[in-house]
């Protein structure tokens, strides 16, 4: 799954690509909770650390609406 030119992008599997990713972020995650660094959370009126202990800390505030993305392609270089 390595790409070495970007002529070669078009040619990776994207479920293999999605699949790396997804498990990657289970990773990520796992060390995350483990470590009780707390996982972030935006809300409409903020942005929130919360920890595995349920303790829940503001760290941004703001308004923070869903937006509606006019168009759905992702670039990855």
């Amino acid at each position: 799954m390595t790409v070495k030119l970007l002529e070669d992008e078009d040619e990776l599997p994207i479920k293999q690509l999605i699949k790396a990713v997804n498990k990657k972020m289970e990773d990520v995650l796992r060390v995350v909770d483990a470590l009780n660094l707390g996982r972030t959370e935006v809300k409409a009126d903020g942005i929130y650390r919360i920890f595995n202990n349920g303790e829940t800390v503001k760290i941004a505030e703001g308004n923070f609406k869903r937006r509606k993305v006019s168009e759905k392609r992702i670039k990855l270089f």
